[in-house]
């Protein structure tokens, strides 16, 4: 079952809704206030096809794939992370969002490691330039 894509038309309608973060032909992401909104509303005993639909949301407008799997995502988001992020954020891959930004532990580990692997580089070039320099 493939995700449906948006129209040029639908992405235009759902950029004027507050709650969109930012909107492709593919993927549709939402705002931390929106995310923080959901939560907070399902706390209260709000059902979550409510809440989207009080925000501007139909299973028309969105597809029923997305509309049932939002919930999903940001239920997750909030219980791995304890918090929310602008947009959609892929922190599977070692914390880098691609769109908002990381935590400062995800950008410090990120970073730790990018450091790591430029001392293995630099290793590996000076064992290079001793071969070439030396004849070996």
């Amino acid at each position: 079952m493939s995700r449906k894509q948006f129209t040029e038309e639908q992405q235009q309608k759902l950029r004027q809704n507050p709650y969109v973060y930012s909107v492709t032909a593919t993927r549709l992401s939402l705002t931390r206030e929106f995310k923080e909104l959901f939560m907070e509303a399902c706390r209260a005993g709000g059902t979550p096809r409510k809440i989207l639909e009080d925000h501007g949301f139909s299973v028309g407008s969105i597809g029923e794939r997305r509309f049932f799997s939002i919930p999903q995502h940001i239920r997750e988001e909030s219980k791995r992370h304890g918090e929310f992020r602008e947009g959609y954020s892929s922190r599977s891959n070692g914390g880098n969002a691609l769109e908002g930004h990381p935590s400062g532990d995800d950008e410090l580990k990120q970073l730790r490691h990018e450091v790591d692997h430029l001392k293995q580089e630099m290793e590996f070039l000076k064992k290079i330039s001793s071969i070439r320099n030396t004849g070996r």
